[in-house]
Parts: C-alpha cells; sequence; structure tokens
C-alpha cells in the first residue's frame, strides 16, 4: 500500500513538472511586407528555447523556425508570398532535452502586402585619386541599389581616356578590395589578379576571408580608355533586389590621361528583366605646369581693328585692337617717330 502511494505521489510531481513548462503568449505580428513579417511574443516564465511554424492559412504543411534562444522576443519569418494569409504558432522548451515543453500555442494570423517594384535606378559613383594627369592612383567604383529594385544583370563601364597598368602586374597580385553589404550581412573582400593575357587584359578574382573564390570580373585597355565589367546583383533567388552597396576599390592600377582635359566615364547596365540605364560622368585632369619652361615662339598679328570692332590697317596715333596668331588680343597706339 504505501509502494502505491509513492508511485501515484511520483506520477502527481512528474507531471505537477511538466504542466510548469509554461508557454510564451501575447502573441503578435508586425513590419509586414510582401515577403516577410515579425514575429512577436511575450517571455515564458522559463524558457532555455523556441520554436516556431508557419504555414499559409488553410492548408497542413508547416514550415519550422527552429533554434530560437530562450531570451529572444521577435524572429522575422522569411520567404513569403504577397497578399497571402498565414499563421504561425510558437512552443516553448524549458530545458535542453527538448522535455518537457509547454505544446504549441494558440495561432496569430496576418497577410502580406502587395509587391511594388521600384523602378530600376541603380547609382554608379567613380571616384579617382588624383586628378592630375598620368599619374597613377586609386580608382573608387561603387555600385547602390534600393530595396525592390531589378537585379543588374550585366554591364560595363567604358572611359575615353585613360589605362591600367596591367604589365605591372603578375597572377595572384593584390590588386584592391571589395565589400559587398547587404540588409542582412556585409562581406569583405580581397581582389587578385587572376589570368592575365598580355598588357591589356585581366580577369580579377575576389576572395573572401576564408580565402574561398566568391566572384570575379575582368579588366581591360580598349580603344583609347578602359573597360570594367560590371558585377550583377548579390544572388537572392528572385529578379528583385532587397537593397545593397557594392564598392570596388582598385589601388595604384590606373593611370590617368597624359594631356588635361575632361575625362569621360559611359555606363551601360541591363537589369535581369531587360531595363537598360545608361549615364555618362566627367572629371577634369589638370596638368602641373609649375616650373616648366616653354620654349620662346614670337606671335605674330594676324587681325587689326579699330574701337568700334572693324577691321583695319594700321593707323597712326589711334588705339587700336591686335588680334595675335596665338589668340590673345591687346590695345595699341602706333605713334611715328
Amino acid at each position: 500500500m504505501k509502494f502505491r502511494h509513492t508511485l501515484i505521489l511520483f506520477c502527481f510531481i512528474s507531471n505537477f513538472s511538466y504542466s510548469q513548462c509554461l508557454n510564451a503568449d501575447s502573441l503578435y505580428t508586425n513590419n509586414i511586407t510582401y515577403s516577410n513579417a515579425l514575429a512577436n511574443w511575450n517571455h515564458a516564465p522559463i524558457a532555455n528555447h523556441y520554436i516556431i511554424h508557419y504555414r499559409i492559412l488553410g492548408t497542413t504543411n508547416w514550415n519550422n523556425l527552429a533554434n530560437i534562444s530562450g531570451n529572444d522576443t521577435t524572429r522575422n519569418i522569411p520567404g513569403l508570398n504577397p497578399l497571402t494569409s498565414y499563421e504561425w504558432q510558437i512552443k516553448t522548451y524549458c530545458d535542453t532535452s527538448n522535455q518537457p515543453n509547454s505544446g504549441w500555442s494558440y495561432s496569430d494570423t496576418f497577410t502580406t502586402t502587395s509587391f511594388v517594384a521600384a523602378p530600376f535606378n541603380p547609382i554608379i559613383n567613380k571616384t579617382l585619386g588624383s586628378l592630375e594627369c598620368n599619374a597613377q592612383n586609386e580608382l573608387f567604383l561603387s555600385i547602390t541599389q534600393e530595396e525592390n529594385e531589378p537585379d543588374i544583370g550585366t554591364g560595363t563601364i567604358i572611359s575615353d581616356g585613360g589605362y591600367f597598368n596591367i604589365n605591372t602586374i603578375n597572377t595572384n597580385d593584390s590588386v584592391g578590395y571589395a565589400t559587398i553589404t547587404t540588409a542582412t550581412q556585409s562581406i569583405a573582400s580581397v581582389l587578385r589578379a587572376g589570368i592575365i593575357l598580355g598588357t591589356n587584359y585581366a580577369i580579377i578574382n575576389s576572395y573572401d576571408s576564408t580565402g574561398s573564390l566568391i566572384g570575379f570580373f575582368t579588366i581591360e585597355n580598349d580603344n583609347g580608355g578602359v573597360k570594367i565589367e560590371i558585377l550583377g546583383s548579390p544572388n537572392d533567388g528572385n529578379n528583385y533586389t532587397s537593397g545593397y552597396v557594392s564598392e570596388l576599390y582598385f589601388t595604384n592600377l590606373f593611370v590617368n590621361p597624359q594631356n588635361a582635359g575632361p575625362l569621360h566615364f559611359f555606363t551601360d547596365i541591363n537589369s535581369e528583366l531587360n531595363d537598360q540605364l545608361s549615364a555618362t560622368d566627367t572629371v577634369q585632369i589638370w596638368c602641373n605646369t609649375t616650373g616648366i619652361i616653354s620654349p620662346f615662339n614670337p606671335k605674330k598679328i594676324n587681325t587689326i581693328f579699330d574701337i568700334l570692332g572693324r577691321e583695319n590697317q594700321i593707323q597712326l596715333n589711334t588705339i587700336q585692337i591686335i588680334k595675335f596668331s596665338d589668340g590673345t588680343t591687346e590695345k595699341r597706339v602706333f605713334i611715328k617717330k
């Protein structure tokens, strides 16, 4: 009889312990977009970790979001369809053994918004470390896309002057660095020369911090300028970007034109949905002539005008305007000695 009482007491204590793994409550959903929603809840009294499952309302198959810390009170629900109703539930685990647990909570429901594509308008910036003629310097390129723009498919940047000093690099030499920043991550990489074909063509490889190859593109010297292949948008499984910034930095590889004047960069980009964008940027190259003495080259009189601007011959004791062969003008008075 004593044994029976002990057994009953043990079962009562076990069931009581199980029932004390209470669930999170006050479920609600906010930050709802066409593809994501943020699940929210209040802490369970004793929580080691949580699991969430969610599904399209009225269907049978659930998707799981596991390994949620017991300290968390929010979790993003990703990969949703536009204009679709969903439900989600949460379960609390009170220790690492997954037993005891609270069982599934009641459902919270929400409906995603419609998808509205942004216009294809990537912003391309080009910056030179120096604008002095014939300077070997840094070239910085950045590409920015807003959320919901069509992904970049292909593109090129072409200049009408300058060149890449490809004959000074060897395979595996570091030529700069790159970064890609998205809404969820930031990746830094080293740019190294890959295959080099002569002095006018090279493949540039991009390696992450582990030394893994994560991408490549080409640079060329072409038609009196340079040509750079533009990398496509980060792969996100669809034709629209979640927004990102891509930056390329070439170290002392670009050489400016040897003469002063405008240097143009022409950008042509196509999206994965066949949108097209063309843009032209201009920088002014200058030459430092301090200390340079030009050889003497006497200028000649081309035309003589009177003060009313009429072409004339030399007249004595009268103010006249002289136009010289180098384009300059002077006022003179001719006096007979």
